[in-house]
């Protein structure tokens, strides 16, 4: 009897170690073979105590094995779409700065489907900067306009000229420099690491006279690890003064502790414990300070720049009021797109690229680059203001 369970618990031993390196779902694999060796423990036991512990614990790690594969499915299930294209190989590269990049000087595809239905097909042009392409400007440009986000910032899902602050460009004439620095999954982290890091002043060659940050309420999330592709972002913590600052890396600490990545792999414990984790007030608390810090390093490094923030405000995701109250609380220059779209607060299909995708389509990023024109480039005379106060320093 104890040679047969030692060569059960050996081979579980193994598998579950070659499940954790080399398999998909390591837990569903993991929880089955331990629930396997207790089911091969109560065969062999002949004890009526031992063998009713043994049940008990085939029972349990057997609802854990169930429970994982269902949440592992419920996950998959969530989203039917695919993608294809250049984009899906060396396109996203290591940035130990901001987590990750686009790859540099690229042109690549990008389409995305469900089933066998295209949704886009479009591409991606990153110039030799690492950013999005930005529109022509003239020689004489009054203005430098930075756009910082995420994926609809830079323009998922919609040509190299469709993006809003491409469009922003086109609807100046090139009267304004843009730069874009948004990129697929990046939060208000991103933004401030660009900013505090050196990487922005390195890049632009204008002084800033408006940074926009475009932000998702899921920016929460991002903003504290709370993401699956983001595991080497930047990390910031509060400090005592009400700001943040930068701590290393989200994965520092899992490096430090091999037993929280391992666990990590299991989405059971990532919902309870881990990047899967509901969202706390401390949370949106830290993402508003990473947003106002950065809006303090812009008006420290470019004196009279403009920062606006345009907000996807949902009242159907449960932190919406928490965010916008704290948002408001530091307070930022916010544009609801509830009030900037007409009727996007009832019904969001129209601006949106499919029932799948919910990137805003080629219509909606024109529509807030008409906004960011009229409401924040051009109101009053504030690029004179800043022109002249550049001059006077």
């Amino acid at each position: 009897m104890w040679v047969t369970l030692l060569l059960v618990l050996s081979f579980v031993v193994v598998g579950s170690a070659v499940s954790l390196c080399w398999l998909q779902y390591p837990f569903v694999w993991i929880f089955g073979l331990w629930a396997g060796a207790a089911v091969a423990g109560a065969i062999v036991t002949r004890a009526v105590p031992w063998r009713v512990a043994w049940i008990n614990i085939a029972v349990l790690v057997g609802t854990l094995a169930g429970f994982e594969s269902w949440l592992w499915l419920r996950e998959a299930a969530t989203n039917p779409t695919r993608f294809a294209g250049t984009y899906t190989a060396d396109y996203f590269v290591p940035d130990d700065l901001l987590g990750y990049g686009p790859a540099k000087g690229v042109s690549v595809t990008a389409s995305e489907y469900v089933g066998d239905l295209l949704i886009y097909s479009v591409i991606y042009t990153i110039g030799a900067d690492g950013l999005r392409v930005a529109p022509p400007h003239a020689p004489d440009a009054k203005g430098c306009v930075l756009f910082f986000g995420d994926s609809i910032t830079f323009g998922e899902g919609v040509n190299d000229t469709e993006t809003m602050p491409y469009q922003v460009g086109l609807k100046v004439a090139g009267q304004y420099r843009v730069y874009n620095f948004g990129f697929h999954g990046y939060g208000p982290h991103q933004m401030l690491a660009a900013l505090e890091g050196g990487r922005v002043a390195s890049l632009i060659e204008c002084m800033p006279t408006h940074v926009v940050y475009q932000t998702i309420i899921p920016h929460v999330e991002r903003a504290v690890g709370l993401t699956l592709w983001d595991k080497h972002g930047p990390r910031y913590v509060p400090n005592p003064t009400g700001g943040v600052r930068y701590a290393g890396h989200f994965d520092d600490v899992e490096a430090l502790f091999r037993l929280a990545h391992w666990l990590q792999q299991s989405v059971l414990y990532d919902t309870v414990f881990g990047r899967r984790r509901a969202v706390r007030a401390q949370d949106v608390e830290l993402y508003a300070r990473i947003v106002a810090q950065a809006r303090a390093v812009v008006e420290s490094c470019y004196p009279g720049a403009r920062f606006d923030v345009l907000l996807w405000d949902d009242r159907y995701i449960h932190t919406h009021d928490q965010v916008l109250t704290v948002l408001e609380a530091k307070g930022l220059r916010l544009h609801r797109m509830t009030a900037l779209l007409p009727g996007y607060a009832t019904d969001k299909t129209a601006y949106e690229l499919h029932l799948y995708d919910h990137h805003p389509n080629t219509r909606t990023h024109g529509l807030i680059a008409d906004y960011v024109v009229d409401h924040i480039l051009e109101p009053s005379s504030h690029a004179a203001y800043v022109h002249d106060m550049q001059r006077e320093q």
